[in-house]
């Protein structure tokens, strides 16, 4: 069986940083979206979408939607909707509310410090010591990488398609933060025991040791994944780039559509059909055929605090 190959192009808007950061005005979100592109329509969707850049690309620069001026603005998203219509093109988001990443960072800190410090209190001075617990706060850009990944395997998932070739391009990002990207991609899809390395100081010997934590999950062969992703390019545009243009068109408007929610919308979750119903191009962001119960993770893990208020 031959590979299926895809593009898919992705840009995020929207809240960046850390976890430990609390968000800057009531329901601030953190949105990654993207255009998949699949290969029998991929010579004729990139003509399309570079027509589209050539149209309104700067004399010099790069061409990003929130540079232009707003009679542009509406033109290039009245432009990029159409082809995605014309191709009929499935797209993607994730969104997280930040205070609901740092209100679960927050609790999962004082957990870990609390068993540290009961842990001490019933036990004898250990031989091998350890240095204080680095607080290491999740990346807001690599937690909406992992959600809306998760979903284009979920989507190629429940089309039966067994094995993919993936491209996605995205905008100029860190070179660090393009192998967390690939570290999270793989290991979603891996089966293999999660392994961290940890030292502390051997006060017997007076000697740095070293110790590993492995961590695996048995699942029932009924819940694996079929796809399998042969080959994975995660590549940095750095010039012009229309598939790029587009998913920057499609993040910025999901994130001005968030940021405009009414009160009784404000807190409710983000990662379902329901909640970009009034996107222009709502049936394409509509791609799965099953939602099932909703996002477990960015709607759920990540909730916002205020969310339970809201279904009052």
């Amino acid at each position: 069986m031959t590979d299926t190959k895809i593009v898919f192009a992705c840009d995020e808007s929207g809240a960046k940083g850390y976890a430990d950061q609390a968000e800057s005005f009531p329901g601030e979100v953190g949105v990654f979206a993207g255009v998949l592109v699949p290969e029998e329509c991929e010579g004729v969707a990139r003509q399309e979408f570079q027509a589209i850049l050539d149209k309104y690309a700067p004399k010099s620069g790069k061409l990003h939607i929130a540079d232009l001026p707003e009679g542009q603005q509406e033109g290039l998203r009245r432009d990029v909707y159409a082809a995605i219509r014309k191709l009929n093109l499935p797209c993607f988001w994730y969104a997280i509310h930040v205070e609901g990443l740092r209100t679960w960072h927050e609790m999962q800190r004082k957990i870990i410090e609390e068993a540290r410090m009961s842990a001490s209190l019933h036990r004898p001075e250990p031989r091998v010591k350890q240095g204080s617990v680095r607080d290491k706060p999740p990346s807001m850009h690599e937690e909406l990488f992992a959600g809306l990944y998760s979903h284009i395997i979920a989507f190629l998932e429940e089309r039966s398609r067994k094995k993919v070739s993936v491209e996605i391009r995205t905008d100029q990002i860190d070179s660090p933060i393009v192998k967390n990207f690939e570290s999270v991609a793989k290991r979603l899809l891996s089966d293999d025991p999660y392994l961290t390395t940890v030292k502390g100081w051997d006060t017997i010997t007076k000697k740095v040791v070293e110790g590993r934590v492995e961590v695996g999950v048995n699942i029932p062969p009924s819940l694996k994944l079929e796809v399998v992703v042969t080959e994975l390019a995660i590549n940095v545009v750095r010039e012009g780039d229309g598939y790029v243009l587009a998913a920057d068109v499609l993040a910025n408007s999901l994130n001005y559509l968030f940021k405009n929610r009414s009160s009784s919308e404000l807190y409710k979750p983000l990662n379902h059909p329901d909640a970009v119903i009034e996107h222009p191009i709502a049936e394409n962001l509509a791609a799965f055929c099953d939602w099932g119960s909703g996002d477990p993770i960015g709607d759920k893990l990540y909730s916002h605090p205020k969310a339970q208020e809201s279904c009052l």
